[in-house]
């Protein structure tokens, strides 16, 4: 029997023991950059011997005792991971000790959480899996805590209202491509940032099982395909564009129910440097003129090689042995946090042509900041040291064969929150 199979009855057993909706639902999330330490898998994490990168997230108090069902986000859209509470400390050395969930949370789980103890979040990758194609490894995760009581912590972040409800025998009923059910629609809503937003049906593991159809018009049960633009039901994904207004309709799945629903909209990560982004860049204006870069993930460090010119023409009659009189070059290197990278300015000199003497000589003056706006653009600023020259440079690449492999790295979904 394969794992996801053995999912299917834990969650089926779960559902069966959770009969009653809870009142409160938390949603905690971080990030994982690549940077991360990595230590043998954690108890529940997987069966692996292969160290995993992990983090020792945060802490986080409820507001009142009970049971609470834990489900991992993000399990099947973006940054798979499987995530551990602990009694006060956790000591990577014994991680059996203080340890409160059975083991490692990677789909859902409960546990049973008391109001005044401070509890630490550990969250590791899961395992490295090849079969697991759609998994990220950098990016944001996401966690969620439902039960009696509110979740206290400097992790937690802020949804949308319209994300969670509750259906009732009272509600409106229509026949779509859900189901003949009740429905409850929200909007007109409108997002912060044009992109890719992941949707994940989180009530289905301890409550109803929902359905979720978008529409850019008011949803209008005696047409209900008409203006639709996404229908969902565990899990998926929606372009959606800043500016233009959107409907949300939620449905009991199949059939009419009553409970609690629960669902993460996330929108699309924020940029991060990765290697694809290595090659040349340039302005168009300038052309003759631009940058070399290469992008070390392994170290979040950024190298540039900038081939430009001298800030004049040489004088009349000046000439060179070898190419332009006027061609200068710098490089710059520095370590980069999300899509920005900042460098520190070296320019070599005192060689001659393919020679080992004499020797170089490298001085140090001046910054680069380096900032991508997407995969295609980006600039860079520059403050040439003593020179006293300063600026800004857009930038865009020289050849978009390597765009497509950057947008696919950058698919994934960021933080939940407000849209």
């Amino acid at each position: 029997m394969n794992r996801r199979s053995l999912v299917g009855i834990f969650l089926c057993v779960l559902m069966s023991l959770s009969s009653s909706a809870f009142a409160v639902n938390s949603v905690l999330s971080g990030l994982f950059d690549g940077s991360e330490q990595k230590i043998s898998p954690l108890p529940g994490t997987c069966f692996s011997e292969e160290p995993l990168g992990y983090l020792v997230a945060g802490t986080f108090q409820v507001s009142a005792s009970g049971t609470y069902t834990i489900v991992e986000a993000y399990d099947v859209i973006g940054v798979d991971v499987s995530a551990l509470i602990y009694a006060d400390n956790f000591d990577p050395n014994f991680p059996q000790a203080n340890l409160v969930t059975a083991n490692g949370v990677d789909i859902a789980d409960v546990a049973p959480l008391s109001a005044g103890v401070t509890y630490t979040l550990v969250v590791q990758h899961w395992c490295t899996n090849p079969d697991r194609t759609w998994v990220n490894r950098e990016g944001a995760w996401a966690i969620t805590l439902t039960g009696p009581g509110d979740v206290i912590s400097d992790l937690k972040v802020s949804v949308p209202e319209m994300t969670e409800g509750s259906f009732s025998d009272g509600d409106p009923v229509a026949n779509t491509d859900c189901g003949n059910s009740q429905y409850e629609q929200s909007g007109p809503m409108q997002v912060s940032q044009t992109g890719t937003y992941y949707y994940t049906d989180l009530s289905i593991n301890y409550d109803v099982d929902m359905c979720l159809q978008i529409f850019s018009a008011p949803f209008n049960p005696a047409s209900p395909q008409a203006s639709r633009i996404g229908i969902f039901d565990d899990f998926g994904s929606v372009q959606l564009e800043t500016g233009k207004d959107y409907y949300f309709v939620v449905q009991p799945l199949s059939a009419p129910d009553t409970g609690d629903y629960f669902y993460v909209l996330a929108p699309p990560a924020p940029l991060a440097i990765n290697y694809s982004m290595s090659g040349s860049w340039y302005f168009e204006p300038t052309s003759g003129q631009g940058f070399l870069m290469e992008v070390f993930d392994a170290t979040n460090f950024l190298f540039l090689a900038w081939f430009t010119y001298d800030l004049e023409r040489p004088a009349e009659g000046t000439s060179a042995m070898i190419g332009d009189p006027g061609h200068r070059w710098m490089t710059a290197g520095g370590f980069f946090q999300g899509n920005t990278a900042e460098l520190d300015i070296t320019w070599s000199s005192g060689m001659v042509f393919d020679s080992e003497t004499p020797a170089v000589e490298r001085e140090t003056d001046g910054t680069m900041t380096v900032e991508f706006f997407d995969c295609k653009t980006g600039s860079v600023s520059y403050n040439l040291g003593a020179s006293g020259r300063s600026g800004e440079v857009p930038i865009e690449r020289l050849l978009n064969d390597a765009v497509p492999f950057c947008e696919s790295m950058t698919q994934s979904p960021g933080k939940p929150g407000p849209l």
